[in-house]
């Protein structure tokens, strides 16, 4: 069965809502404040550590990740679209100014590869200093 993840889905979330935070920064005319860097961090947090605990799920749902990778990767796709839309949609709600595409493109293509960043980058490098 797959490993429940916490502190890599936690940690990743982290970086990808401050480069979000980064983005929209340079994005919007006249900078922003911390509100936005607030709402960016939980939402990055809590689209990485579903990403990254979809084997778990489908191992307790009884569904072999091995024959249905195909579903694996579509429910990432749905999360990094999710994520997408609610990006342009905080953006624009917030100043009226909305992110730029290719910024919006670049998070919700983190948050999908969050997984294997982790798995196949990011493990060996820095998996023994997290905690848990």
């Amino acid at each position: 069965m797959a490993d429940f993840l916490i502190c890599p889905a936690i940690a990743l979330g982290i970086v990808i809502g401050i480069v979000e935070f980064g983005f929209v920064h340079a994005d919007e005319p006249g900078g922003i404040g911390f509100g936005h860097a607030f709402h960016a961090l939980p939402w990055a947090i809590a689209a990485v550590f579903i990403s990254m605990n979809i084997p778990f799920v489908l191992g307790l749902l009884k569904i072999n990740v091995a024959e249905n990778f195909t579903l694996d990767l579509l429910i990432r796709v749905g999360i990094a679209v999710a994520s997408m839309i609610k990006i342009q949609m905080a953006a624009a709600i917030g100043r009226g100014v909305g992110e730029k595409i290719p910024h919006t493109i670049m998070i919700g293509a983190l948050i999908f590869a969050a997984p294997y960043l982790w798995d196949f980058v990011l493990k060996g490098l820095i998996g023994g200093f997290l905690p848990c």
